[in-house]
């Protein structure tokens, strides 16, 4: 059989197998049994510990200090405390037998199936790059294979993009190649800018399930991982302005060629360039400490939803106890919790046949004088509850003429335009309203409610309603255009509403429901 397109599979074969050959050398690494250690691992570790001396003004990555860095890792990771001999003796078989391989290349052969042929892959993980011959210390960095290799890892695309980046500018400011650094500056930004996009996405995975990511511990992780990588990028990105102020200092200190003027307006296009990502790196702390904060809020919200469900009386406890036929003591001991702990008086119609109690004109008088209070109590908290109700339901009428009025012109709209066009007609009326935590919850009752009938007063007159129930049937009695409608819906979209106050929403189609009327 004949496997069609198979130059296309095979297309890139060689640059693929030089891209996984360079992670050989530490599963060499792994075969060596003269130390006790995962010396894969601590080879990793090393080549770090040089991207990271390479990330400073200051090198001073030299055998010796590799020997330093070993204690602390043995002594951290394996309880064992290694003298400086000991240490230099393993930092000088990682370095030299492991990852230079005593100076000579790497070397691999693989058959190349895109071409038919054999190919051998040579290359470095660490180079020499200066010797000094007054201290006898050499001194190491990382060949362009091996930050290429941490490119590779998760270390790179997590971590390290602005930090690689932060490298490649300081070398090139360091050699006098500004063009490549006027490039690299603006590599410099796209990842600070990827940086806060990585925030944002964790911002709306918590909008969108915050239990999830509590569960998978993703925000932890990723403000563990944020503290520390942000405190050291911004010391490098001081010492680059420092840099660059020193480079700018040494040209302004004779005089100008034309070339070197030249020079020194493209150090000035870094330097502005680089003082803007500055201020937007100084950004992603405050994006940290907001993300932080909605995530107390999300969860704070979730348990207070979580205690606040709500149940059709009628249909959910009336119905089943009637067709069940509980029994009295039943129901009592249902219901109380329900109730009040100081319940309201009334009379009961039974007490007139009970024994009556003679009593002198002084008590019956208090008593009076009691009842009285009492029911003057009764009045005034049921209207306010009444005067608190009407307020409520006034409110629900004017969130749903705002939402159902476009639905008599069109098929469907969105929350977010509704607003909109809310905030271009009436910009007081708008705030007012995006600064009420009610709209929110409203709106997400609408969306738990399906598909909602708009009734007319004949149809409710057998039913008890709700307060949003009584409120849409109000409306619809009211006005025709919307009667007409019939019925309509909520849907969720994946886009978030953002306000200025700080509150965020998700999004939701309105749109008419299934049932049709016409005009």
């Amino acid at each position: 059989m004949q496997v069609p397109w198979l130059e296309d599979i095979l297309n890139g074969f060689s640059q693929r197998m030089n891209n996984i050959l360079v992670f050989m050398p530490f599963f060499e690494l792994s075969q060596k049994t003269k130390y006790p250690y995962d010396l894969p691992a601590l080879g990793v570790a090393v080549m770090l510990f040089i991207l990271e001396d390479m990330l400073r003004a200051e090198r001073s990555c030299t055998y010796e200090a590799i020997a330093y860095f070993l204690q602390q890792v043995i002594s951290r990771y394996y309880n064992e405390e290694l003298d400086y001999d000991q240490a230099l003796e393993l930092g000088n078989f990682l370095v030299r037998e492991g990852l230079m391989k005593q100076g000579r290349p790497h070397a691999f052969t693989y058959p190349d199936f895109e071409t038919g042929t054999e190919k051998v892959h040579k290359f470095h993980l660490v180079e020499l790059e200066d010797y000094d011959i007054k201290d006898r210390s050499v001194r190491l960095r990382l060949s362009t294979a091996g930050v290429e290799m941490l490119f590779k890892t998760k270390e790179m695309y997590n971590e390290l993009q602005v930090s690689i980046t932060q490298l490649y500018l300081r070398q090139q400011i360091q050699k006098g190649v500004f063009d490549g650094a006027l490039r690299s500056v603006e590599e410099l930004a796209l990842a600070v800018k990827n940086e806060k996009q990585r925030i944002f996405l964790l911002q709306e995975n918590i909008i969108r399930d915050v239990l999830q990511v509590a569960r998978e511990k993703e925000l932890e992780k990723q403000m563990e991982r944020i503290n520390e990588q942000l405190s050291r990028e911004k010391v490098v990105f001081r010492e680059l302005k420092e840099l660059i102020d020193y480079t700018m200092e040494e040209y302004y200190s004779g005089k100008l060629s034309e070339k070197e003027e030249q020079a020194v307006e493209k150090i000035m296009k870094v330097r502005t360039r680089l003082v803007e990502i500055i201020s937007m790196h100084e950004s992603l702390f405050t994006d940290k400490i907001r993300v932080q904060n909605l995530m107390n809020r999300s969860v704070e919200s979730l348990i207070l939803t979580a205690f606040n469900t709500k149940v059709n009386f009628e249909t959910d406890f009336l119905f089943p106890a009637v067709q069940k036929n509980i029994s009295l003591d039943r129901l009592k001991k249902m219901l109380n919790p329900l109730f009040s702990a100081n319940p309201r008086l009334f009379f009961h119609p039974g007490r007139v046949f009970e024994p009556q109690s003679l009593s002198s004109q002084e008590e019956e008088l208090n008593e009076e004088l009691l009842q009285e209070a009492q029911e003057e109590a009764i009045r005034r908290e049921e209207e306010l509850e009444r005067k608190i109700q009407a307020e409520r339901e006034k409110r629900m009428e004017k969130y749903l003429l705002m939402l159902l009025e476009p639905l008599t012109v069109q098929e469907e709209t969105t929350v977010s335009n509704v607003l909109e066009n809310l905030r271009k007609k009436d910009s007081e009326e708008y705030n007012t309203l995006v600064n009420q935590l009610d709209f929110y919850t409203f709106v997400v009752q609408l969306h738990q409610m399906g598909e909602i009938p708009l009734l007319d007063l004949w149809e409710s007159q057998t039913l008890v309603l709700d307060e949003l129930p009584r409120t849409l049937v109000k409306i619809a009695a009211a006005n025709r255009n919307i009667r007409d409608i019939r019925s309509f819906e909520l849907q969720a979209l994946d886009k978030i509403i953002y306000f200025k106050n700080g509150y965020v929403m998700s999004d939701f189609t309105v749109r008419r429901g299934a049932l049709r009327g016409t005009a």
